[in-house]
């Protein structure tokens, strides 16, 4: 079974898909994956993927090839939920948000109204890039995965200050899949100053989860008891997956119910495509000089990813709707010692959040086509006039996928002092806070990071949400094509 989709049956499935998002915090800490392509080199000459931000990107040599997985390694997590919202350190230690030595006003005052994870993550197995047919040409295959999670305000003042009122839990959701894509890109001038672009990408999907509450409200009944109302809904499409023996619960009132309980998910040797899917990236790019318009300035505008994936067949799970007693959370063990440890304190958060949701077996579920979160980029370049190796640049990307869509702007310095050494600064403000980035180009070699790894706790655990690493070892063939 692919590595990508094994992680995603274990962090999405085994550890039971609906999270709090403490939870899906905890998960995510070994899933280090890009937000984005690396923006930071974006205004590099020298940087060959900048067609997988915009497919109208020329490279300065005749052609290259990548060195497999190690050509192209992103890494990283973007979000306004970190780390240290979730994890203080008390007395040399980490303790949950939970913990009474936390007050109600510290622990929620780090929270927003919506509170977003967002994972994506790219590498390339092979990357091939040539000049001929009248312009420049790209053949890649890579493995991708993405994922996002969204929890409410309420979700967290729910469990940490649990006071006599409704509370109205219904923008929680999350969403993961992985595919690879066989990617097809061509280039060319098509006017004077303007250029123009395609990829044209095969989607072979590996396996998809998605989780989504249209309604998941508490309603007050006394001192101590909500009736609470659910329609909750999974769907996993990943080939042998099954959600094993049902667990069997008892009800506030008397009688049993069954549920489906996480720790039971099996593959039952599934392996092979679990979908396939196709998607384009459109771009255009214009030299105003060449226009005979403004001197040293660029601009471009880029569509990626606008297409889809149908997935199979595959199994779901639901609640009833049926409304219901929850006694809430007054017991729940957040104090140190024995058995109160972070993973039983978030063991049992779960337990009672499970409570919320009454997942039951809805049986198979059909094929359905799923978007793969488009995503729309601006940019502009402008060459200092005294010194046209010294370039200012602008981009502003906006990932459009309903409640686990942001955006970013982003102003850049790149300066190319000599012909294989670029280097670039750069710092974005978007949907997750503001950020700094660096990249660095030595010919064969790229490095950097588009936001800062920051802060880090004593057990070097990253506290904010908003970091990468990427890197990548390509292979210019010849010179500067004929122009």
């Amino acid at each position: 079974m692919p590595a990508s989709t094994t992680f995603f049956v274990n962090t999405f499935m085994k550890k039971r898909l609906l999270y709090t998002a403490a939870t899906a915090a905890f998960c995510a800490l070994p899933f280090k994956a890009s937000a984005q392509q690396f923006q930071s080199a974006y205004f590099m000459d020298g940087y060959v993927y900048g067609h997988q931000i915009n497919p109208a990107r020329d490279f300065n040599s005749k052609s290259y090839f990548t060195i497999p997985v190690l050509g192209n390694l992103n890494m990283g997590v973007n979000g306004n939920l970190g780390i240290d919202n979730l994890l203080y350190s008390r007395n040399g230690q980490l303790v949950t948000y939970l913990h009474p030595s936390i007050s109600v006003e510290e622990a929620l005052g780090n929270f927003h109204q919506n509170n977003k994870i967002n994972f994506d993550f790219t590498t390339t197995l092979l990357s091939v890039g040539f000049h001929g047919f009248g312009g420049f040409n790209t053949v890649e295959l890579n493995m991708r995965a993405n994922a996002g999670f969204n929890a409410p305000y309420d979700m967290f003042e729910l469990t940490k200050n649990l006071q006599n009122r409704n509370y109205n839990l219904s923008a929680f959701g999350a969403t993961a899949q992985a595919y690879v894509e066989l990617a097809f890109g061509h280039s060319r001038e098509v006017y004077k100053g303007i250029r123009a672009g395609a990829r044209v990408k095969l989607l072979m999907g590996a396996g998809r989860f998605d989780a989504q509450f249209s309604n998941l409200s508490l309603e007050l009944q006394d001192e101590s008891r909500w009736m609470a109302t659910a329609n909750a809904t999974v769907n996993a499409h990943v080939k042998g997956l099954t959600w094993g023996e049902m667990k069997r619960e008892e009800y506030e009132s008397g009688g049993t119910y069954e549920t489906i309980d996480f720790d039971n998910i099996d593959l039952e040797g599934g392996r092979g495509l679990a979908g396939m899917g196709l998607a384009f990236d459109l771009g255009a790019e214009a030299d105003f000089e060449k226009l005979g318009l403004v001197p040293n300035l660029k601009a471009g505008i880029a569509v990626r990813d606008f297409g889809f994936l149908k997935w199979n067949e595959g199994i779901s799970a639901h609640n009833a709707g049926q409304p219901f007693v929850f006694e809430g959370f007054q017991d729940i063990q957040v104090q140190d010692g024995p058995g109160t440890d972070i993973e039983d304190q978030t063991d049992d958060l779960v337990d009672r959040l499970t409570d919320l949701y009454r997942l039951e077996d809805g049986g198979a579920v059909s094929g359905r086509n799923t978007g793969l979160g488009t995503t729309l980029t601006l940019s502009a370049e402008y060459a200092l006039p005294m010194y046209e190796k010294l370039t200012f640049g602008f981009t502003s990307t906006s990932r459009i996928q309903k409640k686990y869509g942001w955006n970013e702007e982003r102003l850049y310095v790149t300066v190319k002092p000599l012909r294989k050494v670029e280097v670039s600064a750069n710092a974005g403000v978007g949907t997750f806070g503001p950020s700094w980035g660096w990249a660095v180009n030595l010919g064969y070699f790229f490095l950097g990071m588009d936001h800062m790894l920051g802060k880090l706790s004593k057990q070097g655990v990253p506290l904010r949400s908003n970091a990468d690493f990427r890197m990548g070892i390509v292979v210019p063939l010849g010179g500067s094509p004929k122009k």
